[in-house]
Parts: structure tokens; sequence; C-alpha cells
């Protein structure tokens, strides 16, 4: 009788330590799920200190709060526990171990885990087959595949989606033909194969017939047609997608703005502005950069500052956003104050920010300032130049006159000078007149390109040797010119009448007589 009140006593404490322990996992779980994986992890330390160990349920909670915190030395840790407390080899276990070193990039671990689980279910091939696949690792993913003893719908999305990211649209084709119970993950993924390789007829085609549509398959159709350069296909089917009572998200109000700061189209931007407004989208930094960015390139600055400064919360991109829109319009001295303001306000400055005011330094030929902010890229702030900020001292000193500087710093970058800088610096040769700094210039270009000059370039000498009255050399050049076939694209321009684009170029006489 003694023994079996023990006995009940021994359940009745470990149920209460099994409820105490429950309490704990959902505490570090909600942690996880409100954003707060560092939070998550405290909670377990805490939970460690009591006196409780954490189980099959915790662990893969814990792996996921290493993975956000992308803590490569957290998960290490979390990983020997489990070794040690025997909860390694469980299948909950071992796929949120294959994720989390599959976040990490670190596939050689993943692999070493998935060989050691002695119990596999399709979760964890599932998990093996999307770290390949993560890491670009189709082939390892396609051998994988064809070895697993069972497939699921979830299997056949993943290699779908693993040869979408790598652009091998035909091998994610052969493997989508193949999947039986297509869902709007399949289709989304197909569609992505498309997009991605630049072939938007094939998913027209497949966004027509599919038999569901999500906020995925519209913002993957009207990224891929920026992608193309489709920017007016871009708003169409926006416009397609509202005619459909479909709601958008934060995603497709920026890229539908991006369409209009490509085209120039104010108006369009404007209507997108107030429709992110109506749907309480306006308050996202995603959005409030776009608008930024959309408003600086459609030629409204004013616009442009009002959202900036109507927006209640700024972020890096926010800052560059604005500092390149100043830039595009050449008020120099705005974007070294802002600059001040983004330090003041805490914000770090990183590499584009820097494009940015050098950019604005060039326009507004505030020579001084750019070199200035130049050379303390990295002393001050911990930023080494980049070919870009070097492209950007060229065009600053180029425009300016200081030619010869210039040309020295070009010899002197640490990076082979690309065609944009060279191009940039005997631009300004040509405006400048300044023919011995040009065909210094020239001589690097041949030289460096092995006698292999593009046709941009060839137009540039005849120019620069036309600017400076030596026809005879101007001629030489136009000879080539001629003689490899090269003809000087047409210059042209888009005008928007009543919603619609039309294109003309120099020397088209087929006018739209309706416009």
């Amino acid at each position: 009788m003694a023994l079996s009140h023990c006995s009940f006593l021994l359940s009745r404490v470990d149920s209460g330590l099994q409820l105490q322990l429950q309490r704990w996992n959902r505490v570090i779980k909600r942690q996880l799920n409100e954003g707060n994986p560092e939070q998550a992890i405290l909670a377990y330390v805490e939970m460690l200190r009591v006196g409780f160990h954490a189980d099959s349920f915790t662990f893969p909670i814990l792996l996921k709060a290493a993975s956000n915190l992308s803590s490569c030395c957290i998960g290490f840790t979390l990983h020997g526990q489990a070794v040690k407390t025997g909860f390694c080899g469980h299948c909950f276990v071992g796929a949120a171990l294959l994720d989390m070193y599959s976040g990490f990039g670190a596939i050689d671990h993943a692999t070493k885990v998935f060989e050691e689980l002695a119990v596999r279910d399709v979760v964890v091939w599932n998990s093996m087959l999307a770290a390949y696949a993560s890491c670009g690792q189709m082939d390892n993913a396609i051998k994988l595949f064809a070895n697993m003893p069972q497939h699921d719908l979830v299997s056949f999305n993943i290699m779908i989606s693993g040869y979408a990211k790598i652009g091998r649209k035909a091998s994610a084709r052969s493997i989508f033909d193949r999947t039986h119970a297509k869902d709007v993950v399949s289709w989304n993924s197909m569609i992505l194969a498309c997009t991605n390789v630049g072939d938007m007829r094939d998913a027209r085609n497949l966004f027509d017939v599919m038999p569901e549509k999500n906020i995925v398959t519209w913002n993957t159709m009207i990224s891929g047609c920026l992608h193309a350069q489709l920017y007016a296909e871009a708003v169409d089917l926006f416009e397609e997608m509202k005619a459909g009572n479909r709601e958008a998200d934060y995603l497709t109000v920026t890229l539908v703005l991006s369409a209009c700061a490509h085209l120039g189209w104010l108006g369009k931007g404007t209507e997108m502005h107030v429709y992110a407004q109506d749907h309480g989208l306006a308050s996202s930094l995603h959005v409030a950069t776009s608008l930024i960015d959309m408003y600086a390139k459609c030629g409204s600055i004013e616009k442009s500052l009002l959202v900036f400064y109507k927006s209640p919360m700024k972020d890096v991109y926010c800052w560059n956003a604005m500092i390149s829109g100043l830039a595009l319009h050449s008020h120099g001295y705005a974007s070294l104050k802002l600059l001040d303001e983004m330090r003041e306000s805490g914000v770090r400055p990183d590499e584009i920010t820097f494009i940015g005011v050098l950019t604005a330094c060039s326009h507004g030929s505030l020579v001084k300032e750019g070199c200035w902010l130049f050379n303390c890229m990295e002393k001050e702030f911990g930023i080494p130049p980049k070919i870009e900020h070097y492209g950007c001292m060229v065009d600053l000193l180029g425009r300016a006159g200081f030619l010869d500087p210039a040309f020295q710093l070009v010899k002197a970058m640490p990076f082979e000078p690309g065609e944009s800088i060279l191009g940039a610096l005997l631009s300004a040769c040509v405006i400048h007149q300044d023919l011995e700094t040009g065909e210094k210039v020239i001589n690097l270009i041949t030289t460096s390109k092995a006698h292999h000059v593009s046709d941009g370039e060839l137009i540039m000498f005849a120019n620069l040797y036309a600017s400076c009255g030596r026809w005879k050399e101007a001629d030489k050049w136009r000879h080539r010119m001629n003689e490899s076939g090269i003809k000087k694209p047409a210059g042209g321009s888009t005008i928007e009448v009543n919603g619609i684009f039309h294109r003309f170029l120099a020397g088209d006489i087929s006018i739209d007589q309706d416009l």
C-alpha cells in the first residue's frame, strides 16, 4: 500500500514537472513568434537556471531562434546540448538542425547531421533537400531527390524553387510537369523560373492558366516585368490586379512605384501614393523609401522631401534615397546637410550613402567637400572606397576641369578601371578640350583592352579630336567605326498620353497621327 502511494506521488510530481516544462516551452515559443529571438534564448537560460532541461519540443524552437540571430556560436552550443541530452536523433530536432545549418550556409554540417540521423521521415529528407537548394547545390539536391523513399508536394516545390533561383528553367519545368497535385506554390515557383531568365511570355502563359493566384503570384509577375524593363506592363498588371479586387501589399506598392520612377510617370506615382495611404501601407518604411525615390526621379523633389520628413521612422535606406534624390537635382549643399542630420539621428552611413553625397558634390561642383568626404570615408567611418566611389571622384574632378588629377586617381586606384570610369574621364576631356589628358586615356583604354575597343569608346575618340580641331585624327577614328560597321544609335524619347506610352526615334517618320 505504501509503495503504491509513493508511485502515485511520484507520478504527480512528474506530471507537475511536465506541465512546468510545457509552460517554459510556451514562453520561449511566444518570444520567438513575437520577433524576439534573443529573449527566447534568455528565457531558455533562465529555464536551465531553475533546474529544467530542454526536450524535443524546446530544441526546434531554440534552434530557429539561433538561426534568426545568425549566431553560429549559440547554434553549436544548442547542438552540443541536444547531443548530451539524447534528443539529437529525434526527427523534429534533426530537421531543425538541418534548417539552422542551412540558414548559416554551413552545408557540410547539415550533411553530417543528416547522415547521422538513424530515423528520417519525409520532413527530414525535405529539410536536407531545402538545405542543398538554398545553397544552389542543385546537383546534390537532384541526387538526394532521386534517393528519397517517398516524395510529397513540398519535395517537388523545393526542387522547382531551387532550379528557379539558379536560372535553370528547363530543369524546373521538368520537375513541375512531374508534379501531379500542384498547389499555388508550385505555380509561383515555375513562374519565378521563367521571370528569372527573362521569359515573360512563358510566365504570362502560366499566370493565365493557373487555377488560383495569391499575392506572391502577382508580385512575382510584376517583379519579373521590372527586371525585364517592361515598366508599363508592370503598371498594367497592377491595374489588372485592382480590377480583380485583389488586395496589394507593401511589396506590390514598392514594385509599382519603382516602375513609375523608371517611366517618369508622376501622375501614376501620385495615384500609388494615394492608394498606399487608403490601404494603410504608406507607413511602411519600404513604401516611404520608394515614394521618396519615385518623386525625386519624376522631378518633384519637394514632394520627395515632404514624404521624407513626414515619415516617423527612417532607416539607412530611407536616408540614402533622400540624399540620392537631392543629388539627382544638383542640390549638393542640401545633400551634405542631410548627411549631418543622418549622423545626428544615430543612423550610420553606409557605402550607398557616400555614393549619394559624392554624386551630389559632383553635380554641384563641390570639389573641396567631395575630396574631404572621399578621404575620410575609411578613416572616420570604416568604409573602404569601392570602384563606384572612385568613379564618383573621377566624375567630380572631370566635371570641374581637374583632368590630370582625375587621370592620376584612375592610375592610382586599386581596381582595374571599368568602361564607365574611363568613359566619364574621356567625356570630360572632350568637354574641356583637353587633348593631352584625353590621349593618355585613349592609350590606357587601348592598352588595357588589348586594342579591343567598344563602339561608344570609338565614338568618344573621334569626338575628342573633333572638339580640338584635329580633323584628320577624328576622320581616322570615324573611318575605323565605318569599317567595323558601327552605327551611332538613334536618339529617342517617350511620352505618355492617356496612360499609353509612345516611343519616338530620331528620323522615324511613322508617327501616330492620332496623338
